[in-house]
C-alpha cells in the first residue's frame, strides 16, 4: 500500500510520540520497503521516489523497532557499495544520508560505515564528497571529545595507511585530506598521524605527494580555487579588523537607533570570529611546522627516499623545490647525514638561477655540525666563485655573503683563513649593503675564531685562543650551565633581598659615597652643636646627653621623620643662632660688654627638671628626632641584613663539594639569576675591550658593552636552535635600490608634470573650455543700486551708437 510524502511524516512524527501504537503501521510500510528494494536491485539506475522516501522514513523510526530494522543499514551499505556508481544523484545522497542518520543515533559503527564512504569518494559527485568529508571530520572529533578513544583511533589510522595508498587520486587526496583536518584541529597530534602522512609523498600522484610535503611545511593542502577564496576571506578579515577600532565599538553601543546597533554589533562578532580564526591558522601553521617533523620515524629513510625521487623524477620546477625544501629541513632538524644531497645542490648555485634563493635557503637548513667540512668545501667554493666577485652585481654579492655566514653560523669548520680574509674584504665596498653583509661576517667570527681574521678586524681584546669545536667532537654537560656562578654569588652575596646582581665595584662606590655623607653630618653637627650651646646656654648640649628615658620620650613622636629632614632643621636652627648673635655683637660696642655676655654664655647650664621634656622645636628635640630615626634606620637595615643572610644560607646549604642543583631544584628565580650572572660576566669581558679615560667615556663603554652582551646571548641562544629554524629566503636579499630604465624613469617625470601647463597663451585659451566672460563675470559681481543702473544706461548708451552707425552703413550701401 503505498503512502504519500505527507502522510509519511505524520506518521512519523506518530510512531515517535507512541511505537507501540502505531506497530501494525510500521510493519505495513516496512513490507512495502522490502517490495520497492526488490524491485529496484532488478534496475538500478531508475528513478527511486517512492524508495528513497520509504529509505528516509524506516531511518528515522529504525530506532523504535530494533527488532525489524535490524538488516536495514546492512541492506542499504551493499546497496550503496555494489550501486554506487550508477545511482541516481539524489537517491544516492539519501542512501548516505540515512546511513549517517544511523551513526549518529550509535546504530551503526565506525569501522563498518568509513570504508564505505571512503570508497564512495571515487565517485564523481561534488556535492556528495562534500557531504561525506564533513561527516567523516565531525564523527572522529566527536568521538575524541569528552576524552580520547584511542581503540578507535588506532583502527581508523590503520585503515588510512591503505586508504593514502589507493591508486585512486580522489580517494587517497581525500584520504589526506582527512588527516591534515585531524592535525589541524587538534583532534590526533600522535606520531601514527605523522607517519601515514609521511606514507603519502611516495604516492605515485604528484599532486599528493604535493600536498604531504605541504603538510610538512606548515602549509594547509587547498586547491588553488581555495587558495583564491580563503586569499579573499583573508583579506577580507584583516580589513575587517583594521576598521574596528575603540570609536566603533562605541558607537555600535551607544550610537544611533536599535536596529542600526544590531548591525554594528554584528559587524563586531565577526571581527572577533575572524580574529580568532586568524590566530588559529597562525597557531597552527606554527605547530605544524616543527612537530610534525620531529614526530617521524625513520627521518633517514625518509628523507633517502625523498631525494631519490627528486633525482629521478620529472616533477614541475614549484614540485622540485618544495621537495627541496622539505628535504634540507629533515635534515637540518634530525642532523642526518645525506651527502649527496650537497653536490646535487651544487648545480643549482648560479645567480642566473630561477628562485636561487630558494636554493641557497636550502643549501643553508641542511647544513650542521655533524656534515663533514670537506664535503662542504666545493659548495661553498662554488657559491663564493659565482655570488662574491668585483664583477658581480651588488645585489648577488650581498645574497653570497649572507649565505655564506649563515653556513659558518651551522658549520664553522668549513671556513679557512684565507678565503675568511678574502670575504671581509668587502667590508669597505662603495655598496652599503654589500658592505654590511661583510661585516656582519666579521663580527660572527669574532666570537667563533678572532685568530682567523685579520689583526684589524678582531677588535680590542679579543680572545684568540676562541675556536670552535673540532668535527667530531662533543661537549657533555655535568652540570647546568652557569650553576657554579650562582653558586660563587649566593657564597659571596652578591644578591640582593629582591634577587638583583650587585656588583662588588658599584657595592664599594656606594659604601665609599654613604660614608663620605655620614662623615660629613658629623661634622655638621658637631659644629652646630658648638653654635648651638652658645646659643641657648647649654640646654642643648645637656639635652643631647640627657637620660635614655628622655631622649625615648622627645623622639617618640616623629620616628618616622628621615634623618635628613631633622638634621637640615638641626643645621637651619644652629645657623639662624648664629647669625643673631653676631648682630647683637656688632650692637654692643664696648669690650666689657662683650666679654661679659661670653662668660654669661660659657657658664654652666642649670639642670632640667626631671620629667620635664624640651621645648617644642628646640634644637634639643630636633637632635633627639634625628637620634631616633637614626636608630629606626640601622634596626630596618640590621633585619634586612639578617634576612638575607639566612636566605643565603638557605641556598647554600648543602654538604661541601656537592653541587648546589644537586640538593634541591633550581626555581625560576636561580634562572633568573643565572642570566644575570652571564650578562655581567659579558659586560666585563666586552668593557675590557675599551678604554676607560673619563666618566663620559666609561658611560659609553658600558652602553656599548651592554650592546654586545645583549647580542652574543641572542647569538648563543640561536645557535642553541639555529638546526630547528627555517630560513626565509628573503633574508638573504639586501634592501638594494634598483635602478629604473628610461620608460620608469619617464614615467616618473610625467607624473610630476600633471597638473601644470605649458605653452603660448593663445594656445591654452583655446584649449580652455567652460568658465565664464567678462560680462558674466561684471553681472555676477555685487554693487551698490547707483553703480549698477550707471552700468546699465553705458551699456544702453553704447547698443544704440552701435545700432545708429550700423544704419548708417545700409544706408550708404
Amino acid at each position: 500500500m503505498s503512502v504519500s510524502g505527507t502522510d509519511l511524516l505524520s506518521l512519523q512524527g506518530n510512531i515517535k510520540r507512541d511505537p507501540a501504537g502505531y506497530s501494525d503501521e510500521f510493519q505495513m510500510q516496512w513490507r512495502h520497503y522490502k517490495a520497492c528494494l526488490a524491485l529496484f536491485l532488478l534496475k538500478p539506475d531508475q528513478p527511486g521516489g517512492e524508495f528513497s522516501e520509504l529509505v528516509n522514513f524506516i531511518a528515522q523510526v529504525s530506532n523504535s523497532y530494533p527488532q525489524h530494522t535490524g538488516g536495514f543499514a546492512a541492506e542499504i551499505s551493499e546497496l550503496l557499495d555494489k550501486h554506487h556508481a550508477v545511482l541516481e544523484p539524489t537517491l544516492r545522497q539519501t542512501l548516505v544520508k540515512a546511513l549517517i542518520l544511523l551513526r549518529n543515533r550509535q546504530q551503526l559503527s565506525p569501522t563498518q560505515l568509513l570504508p564505505l564512504l571512503f570508497r564512495l569518494f571515487r565517485v564523481q559527485d561534488k556535492a556528495l564528497r562534500q557531504l561525506v568529508f564533513r561527516h567523516i571530520t565531525a564523527d572522529i572529533k566527536n568521538a575524541n571529545r569528552k576524552q580520547r578513544n584511542e581503540r578507535l583511533n588506532r583502527a581508523v589510522q590503520n585503515f588510512m595507511y591503505s586508504v593514502i595508498q589507493d591508486e585512486h587520486e580522489g580517494s587517497a587526496k581525500k584520504g589526506l585530506a582527512v588527516l591534515t583536518e585531524m592535525w589541524r584541529r587538534h583532534v590526533w597530534r600522535d606520531a601514527r598521524t605523522v607517519n601515514v602522512i609521511a606514507a603519502a609523498t611516495q604516492h605515485k600522484s604528484s599532486r599528493i605527494m604535493l600536498a604531504a610535503v605541504k603538510f610538512f611545511l606548515g602549509q594547509d593542502l587547498v586547491s588553488e580555487g581555495d587558495n583564491a577564496d580563503d586569499s579573499d576571506s583573508d583579506a577580507e578579515d584583516k580589513a575587517v579588523v583594521s576598521a574596528a577600532s575603540r570609536e566603533d565599538i562605541y558607537a555600535a553601543f551607544h550610537k544611533g537607533t536599535n536596529s542600526s546597533k544590531k548591525k554594528k554589533q554584528k559587524k563586531l562578532k565577526r571581527v572577533q570570529a575572524s580574529v580568532k580564526r586568524q590566530q588559529r591558522k597562525e597557531d597552527g601553521t606554527r605547530h605544524e611546522t616543527f612537530a610534525a617533523l620531529q614526530l617521524l620515524h625513520d627521518p633517514q629513510g625518509f628523507a633517502e627516499k625523498l631525494f631519490k625521487r627528486l633525482q629521478h623524477g620529472n616533477e614541475r620546477f614549484e614540485t622540485r623545490m618544495a621537495m627541496l625544501n622539505l628535504i634540507s629541513r629533515t635534515v637540518g632538524v634530525h642532523k642526518l647525514l645525506l651527502l649527496n644531497f650537497y653536490p646535487f645542490l651544487q648545480k643549482y648555485i648560479a645567480p642566473n638561477q630561477r628562485d636561487v634563493t630558494v636554493v641557497l635557503a636550502a643549501l643553508v637548513q641542511a647544513c650542521h655540525e655533524v656534515v663533514p667540512p670537506d664535503t662542504l668545501a666545493p659548495v661553498l667554493r662554488q657559491l663564493v666563485d659565482q655570488f662574491v666577485h668585483d664583477k658581480a652585481r651588488p645585489e648577488v654579492m650581498t645574497i653570497g655573503l649572507k649565505t655564506v655566514r649563515e653556513i659558518c653560523v651551522r658549520c664553522p669548520l668549513v671556513m679557512n683563513p684565507e678565503l675568511l680574509q678574502d670575504l671581509t674584504a668587502y667590508k669597505k665596498f662603495r655598496e652599503k649593503q654589500v658592505s654590511s653583509a661583510a661585516r656582519g661576517l666579521i663580527g660572527l667570527f669574532r666570537e667563533l675564531a678572532p685568530s682567523m681574521l685579520e689583526k684589524r678586524d678582531r677588535g680590542r681584546g679579543a680572545d684568540v685562543g676562541a675556536h670552535p669545536m673540532q668535527y667530531g667532537a662533543t661537549q657533555i654537560a655535568t652540570r647546568i650551565e652557569g650553576a657554579e656562578m650562582l653558586e660563587q654569588a649566593l657564597l659571596d652575596g652578591r644578591f640582593d633581598s629582591d634577587g638583583q646582581l650587585v656588583s662588588e665595584g658599584e657595592g664599594e662606590e656606594g659604601e665609599e659615597e654613604e660614608g663620605s655623607e655620614l662623615s660629613g653630618g658629623k661634622m655638621d653637627l658637631s659644629g652646630s652643636e658648638e653654635e648651638g650651646e652658645e646659643v641657648e646656654g647649654g640646654s642643648g648640649s645637656e639635652a643631647w646627653s640627657s637620660d635614655g628615658e628622655e631622649e625615648e620620650e622627645a623622639g617618640s613622636g616623629d620616628d618616622e621623620e628621615p634623618a635628613a629632614a631633622a638634621a637640615a632643621a638641626v643645621a637651619e636652627a644652629t645657623n639662624s643662632g648664629g647669625e643673631e648673635e653676631e648682630e647683637e655683637e656688632e650692637e654692643d660696642g664696648s669690650d666689657g660688654e662683650r666679654a661679659a655676655k661670653r662668660r654669661k654664655t660659657a657658664a654652666p647650664a642649670k639642670p632640667q627638671a626631671p620629667g620635664k621634656e624640651p621645648q617644642a622645636g628646640s634644637i634639643a628635640q630636633l637632635k633627639k628626632q634625628l637620634t631616633a630615626a637614626k636608630a629606626a634606620g640601622e634596626a630596618e637595615q640590621a633585619a634586612a641584613a639578617a634576612a638575607a643572610q639566612q636566605q643565603q644560607e638557605q641556598d647554600v646549604a648543602a654538604p661541601a663539594g656537592v653541587p648546589l642543583e644537586w640538593g634541591r631544584i633550581l626555581s625560576s628565580e636561580d634562572f633568573d639569576k643565572i642570566r644575570q650572572l652571564q650578562h655581567r660576566k659579558m659586560v666585563d669581558t666586552a668593557m675590557q675591550k675599551h678604554g676607560l679615560k673619563s666618566a663620559s667615556s666609561r658611560q659609553r663603554a658600558r652602553a656599548a658593552a651592554e650592546g654586545e652582551a645583549d647580542e652574543m646571548m641572542a647569538l648563543k641562544g640561536r645557535l642553541a636552535v639555529v638546526n630547528e629554524e627555517r630560513l626565509d629566503p628573503e633574508d638573504l636579499r639586501g634592501r638594494h635600490k634598483w635602478r629604473k630604465d628610461k620608460e620608469e624613469r619617464m614615467k616618473s617625470v610625467l607624473e610630476g608634470r600633471e597638473g601644470r601647463e605649458f605653452g603660448a597663451r593663445s594656445t591654452l585659451k583655446k584649449q580652455k573650455t567652460g568658465g565664464l566672460s567678462n560680462r558674466e563675470k561684471d553681472k555676477r559681481k555685487r554693487l551698490p543700486y547707483a553703480a549698477r543702473s550707471g552700468q546699465v544706461k553705458k551699456r544702453l548708451a553704447k547698443n544704440k551708437t552701435k545700432s545708429a552707425k550700423n544704419q548708417k552703413g545700409k544706408v550708404r550701401g
